[in-house]
């Protein structure tokens, strides 16, 4: 039985991994800059001169154009962008009808850039959720890939997930090491990773120095030779793995140091554009329209069953998820573009949301009313604006992912590709995919303890955040003072957008409504009779 429930959880996880791949997104600056770089690397150059005006991610350097992504990304899709020309992907992209023009060919560099990273990331972090509470890792994966913001970026030609990918790696491998007897190869292989995550994504130094308290959290290795061992083995496997980084501003701007972010100007200010963290745009980045509470509420619950994860003793563990969070939201908050242009949320902080989602296996077991209820709320926001206007780029404007819902107007598909529109006919890869995903990890999963009391908690967390998400940031005025960020970043228009007020007030009562279902069909399946119960096993 042990082996089937394993095999329904991988199946589970690898539908998620489908579901992504299905989706043919559009173009935006972000992916653009990746796709520019990866083409002037193929040609062993760095300037994307001949690209440039497809971008706006881009720094003037010396009389060059620069991509403003950092190039870790780049370097690991070149060589899958080199096997694509051999079988002329590119021609074959110009002839698929789902964006007409080279769209297609940034999905296909996709497949294997963010959607591969995805997959492995999900894959990761349900074998460290069932660690900590067996049977439910499944769940926690793909709640974390379908209702969090790595649905969307594991869709999109971003560094996001990647670089979320070797981060949260080289947590397990630290977590594998910490079980068994002192292996610094392990140690390394961690740094390894952690010095290409910093090289795809520079804020990733974050996680890389909470992981070095954590690797010096081991008791039974707290004394100088083992302390200056497991950090030498883990700092040299860093530099290995930032050696790229450091050949490409070489090979780029004659300097080993020098970023192409250090010639935008607005990243000159501060820390490259972070300043002190505010408690306002805090509230912004988890409340507002695009806030990641108000779109995934049951990230909410991972942060009580990382508290729940101390309270057993894995005090090392939950101080670190603690810590990578405590990291984000401090300097993201502090950012001068605090959601990163147009995107559905607040992308900078994909990055902790893996370590987040590994408590969501206890909330399960702990409060499954609750963290179901929640859960569903967050699939049906994540989806629905993944699958219609994923680059939102301002608060007000997320009345469209309703709007495109109810119009039947979604992103291209594979479906889309040969032919099938942009409408129902043309979505139904991705639902079947997802939706079997959210079958089998039911099945996966142990038969939750549903009680009255925590249904009724349920019920009023459902209540109290459609509540919240319709009327809030509008009534608090959290969208306002997210538009003034933006406007502070340059864009004068934001506060001129006309979109409306209260840009949840359809989409909030859907999320409730499949919330309500989803809790309903928890308890009859959680309050059958013991009879029953019996036979099913």
């Amino acid at each position: 039985m042990k082996v089937t429930k394993k095999r329904l959880a991988l199946g589970a996880v690898l539908l998620v991994g489908v579901a992504y791949a299905t989706l043919i997104q559009s173009f935006s600056w972000n992916q653009t800059s990746h796709y520019d770089l990866i083409r002037a690397l193929n040609q062993d150059s760095t300037t994307i001169d001949q690209y440039q005006e497809n971008t706006g991610d881009k720094a003037f350097y010396k009389g060059h154009f620069y991509s403003a992504r950092a190039p870790g990304l780049a370097l690991f899709a070149l060589p899958f962008y080199d096997t694509l020309n051999a079988f002329d992907a590119k021609q074959v992209a110009r002839s698929m009808q789902a964006q007409r023009g080279e769209d297609e060919l940034i999905w296909m560099i996709g497949l294997w850039a963010n959607v591969l990273p995805g997959l492995l990331l999900l894959l990761l972090v349900w074998r460290v959720a069932d660690r900590f509470e067996p049977g439910y890792g499944a769940a926690a994966a793909v709640t974390l890939g379908l209702g969090t913001l790595v649905l969307p970026l594991s869709t999109l030609l971003f560094s996001h997930v990647f670089a979320a990918f070797l981060g949260f790696l080289a947590f397990t491998l630290m977590l594998k090491e910490r079980d068994g007897p002192v292996n610094l190869w392990l140690l390394a292989g961690a740094g390894l990773a952690m010095g290409y995550a910093v090289a795809s994504e520079y804020p990733l130094f974050f996680v890389g120095a909470v992981l070095g308290l954590y690797l010096l959290s081991r008791r039974d290795a707290l004394n100088p030779l083992g302390i200056t061992t497991r950090a030498g083995a883990y700092i040299a496997g860093g530099l290995v793995g930032i050696i790229p980084l450091l050949l490409y501003n070489h090979y780029a701007f004659h300097s080993w140091t020098h970023l192409a972010y250090s010639s935008i100007p607005r990243q000159q200010q501060g820390f490259f554009g972070i300043g002190a963290p505010s408690l306002k745009v805090l509230a912004t980045l988890l409340f507002d329209s695009r806030g990641l509470l108000t779109l995934s509420p049951v990230l909410a619950l991972g942060a009580l069953g990382t508290i729940v994860l101390y309270n057993r003793g894995k005090r090392a563990e939950a101080l670190t998820i603690g810590g990578i969070c405590l990291c984000y939201v401090g300097y993201n908050s502090g950012y001068y573009l605090p959601f990163g242009g147009g995107f559905m949320g607040p992308r900078f902080l994909t990055t902790m949301l893996p370590f987040l989602a590994v408590p969501l296996g206890i909330a399960y077991k702990r409060w499954p009313a609750p963290t179901i209820a929640l859960a569903a709320v967050s699939l049906t926001t994540t989806i629905i604006a993944t699958i219609t206007h994923p680059l939102t780029g301002y608060e007000t404007e997320v009345v469209i992912w309703a709007r495109y819902l109810r119009q039947g107007f979604f992103q291209p598909t594979i479906a889309t590709a040969i032919g099938l529109g942009r409408g129902w006919g043309g979505i139904w890869p991705f639902f079947l995919a997802a939706g079997g995903a959210v079958v089998l990890a039911a099945l996966a999963t142990p038969r939750l303890n549903f009680t009255r009391n925590s249904v009724l908690v349920a019920l009023a967390l459902l209540t109290g955040w459609a509540l919240f998400a319709a009327l809030a940031p509008t009534v608090l005025g959290i969208d306002h003072r997210g538009l003034l960020s933006i406007v502070g970043a340059g864009d004068h228009t934001a506060l001129h957008k006309g979109f409306g007020d209260y840009p949840l007030k359809t989409l909030a009562p859907l999320a409730f409504a499949v919330g309500l279902i989803a809790l309903a069909a928890g308890s009859m399946t959680a309050l059958r009779p013991r009879s029953l119960r019996g036979r099913s096993h």
